[in-house]
């Protein structure tokens, strides 16, 4: 089992290993390679970070009912949920997660034990320069606050001490790859990508993790918040592009990853809530793009020299669509696509009458009430609320007409579909059950993933054309 370790530094992190999930759903590729996702985060309560844990369990879950086949366990399936997901926990074989909580409830002043120096200390000084009050008085547990400072102090120290890390080093094998997710302008993956580097180079009892083929994708700044002075904020995006500068002068002459992917805006399109509890931020088109950094990642081999790469888009518009987009997105337009295919689909089959597939592959109404086909409808609740937040943010990625189940040749914006309805991918589904009559399983769930795959894939084929 060849094995990629994504690490997810921050709320960034958090929110583009989400797209990494739904993509993977709709049916990309890891090339062979099971994920294995590490969030990094002090911030203790945050909700996207709960979400996120409950979205891969999801995914997980579902996972497991298409390769299961009673006592045996089948190949993963080609198209939707084709690549394994895999949390730590898993790997030790242990029930509960083995990564502790990357944070507290302590003051950074405590941290860093100021209380200790006496009050005509010289140090005090130094500590006054290098640290605000804001500073000092901050909690760990709500993160650094955009203030990599704080962060190479303490993430340095909660890497090197946690069973997580260790575990990681026990399990990276070799042939098995590293992929950090940061961003640059905030706190917490400003510190933590050069700090996570180091200690995995510096693991000289592991070779396998020293000598790990290794990529990262750095997010530039890709959005705004609302004036600190009116929300009481410690955080300004005035100074993000300050932040990246400054940053972006210390990586060049430090990082060694193998692969190094830049994503980023070039003006703060989207401005939102300055809530540094919530960050209850919708879903960007630039996590999408980073989220596209890893499957390249996978596919390539290692290079001789270190390779710094981007993405550009055909058009600067508010609302991409696959034109705008440009041709080399087409894979992910399609596994968009494809997934809110599947999730129409999954909508629309328990109402269906005269479904043949009903009686001889027993989609019938015991199959819709079982547990792997409610497990989709949630994942597919989850998916759309994500897809439609995309399709509405600034930048907008919106390259579908999903609306209409009687029009669906204009499911794609500028792209005539050959199904004119949902009837044709039915059709299609019974097709797909017709040429595979050696009931190779018995897993009902498997094949109407199989089957609905191999209706849309018939039709929506034509966009990678």
């Amino acid at each position: 089992m060849k094995k990629v370790f994504v690490f997810c530094v921050g709320g960034t992190g958090i929110r583009v290993m989400k797209s990494i999930t739904m993509l993977m759903a709709g049916g990309m590729s890891t090339n062979g390679y099971t994920v294995v996702p590490i969030i990094l985060d002090p911030h203790l309560d945050l909700e996207e970070k709960k979400n996120l844990h409950s979205l891969l369990d999801s995914y997980i879950n579902i996972y497991k009912n298409s390769i299961n086949n009673g006592t045996s366990t089948l190949n993963p399936l080609d198209g939707f949920f084709n690549s394994e997901i895999k949390l730590l926990s898993q790997l030790n074989n242990q029930s509960n997660d083995t990564q502790e909580p990357v944070g507290s409830k302590e003051k950074f002043s405590s941290y860093i034990k100021t209380s200790n120096l006496r009050a005509d200390d010289i140090n005090n000084y130094l500590v006054e320069t290098l640290y605000s009050s804001k500073n000092l008085d901050s909690q760990l547990s709500v993160g650094f606050k955009g203030n990599p400072n704080m962060g190479t102090v303490v993430l340095g120290e909660m890497i090197e001490g946690a069973d997580w890390f260790k575990a990681f080093k026990i399990h990276c094998e070799k042939d098995d790859r590293i992929f950090i997710i940061s961003s640059i302008f905030g706190g917490t993956g400003a510190s933590g990508y050069p700090l996570l580097e180091k200690k995995i180079k510096g693991a000289e009892n592991e070779p396998a993790v020293k000598n790990a083929l290794m990529g990262a994708v750095t997010v530039l700044p890709y959005y705004g918040l609302k004036d600190p002075a009116s929300t009481n904020s410690d955080i300004d995006s005035a100074n993000f592009y300050t932040k990246t500068k400054s940053a972006l002068a210390y990586y060049e002459g430090t990082v060694l990853s193998d692969y190094l992917y830049y994503i980023g805006e070039k003006t703060l399109k989207q401005v939102y809530e300055n809530d540094e509890k919530k960050q209850d931020d919708k879903a960007n088109f630039i996590e999408l793009v980073a989220a596209s950094a890893l499957f390249d990642f996978l596919k390539r081999e290692k290079p001789e020299t270190r390779q710094f790469l981007s993405r550009a888009i055909e058009k600067d518009v508010d609302s991409l669509d696959r034109s705008s987009l440009g041709k080399g997105y087409d894979p992910l337009v399609k596994s968009v696509a494809d997934y809110m295919l599947l999730s129409a689909l999954a909508g629309e089959l328990p109402k269906e009458k005269y479904f043949p597939l009903k009686k001889n592959r027993g989609f019938n109404e015991s199959f819709y009430k079982d547990e792997p086909f409610k497990a989709l409808e949630h994942f597919n609740a989850i998916y759309n609320k994500w897809y439609s937040e995309l399709a509405q943010n600034k930048r907008a990625f919106a390259p579908l007409h999903y609306d209409d189940l009687q029009k669906m040749s204009g499911w794609i914006v500028g792209l005539e579909l050959d199904a004119k309805d949902d009837s044709y991918y039915l059709l299609e589904m019974i097709k797909a059950s017709n040429k595979d009559k050696s009931d190779k399983h018995s897993n009902k769930f498997r094949y109407f993933l199989q089957f609905a795959y191999d209706a849309i894939n018939y039709y929506t084929s034509k966009i990678n054309k």
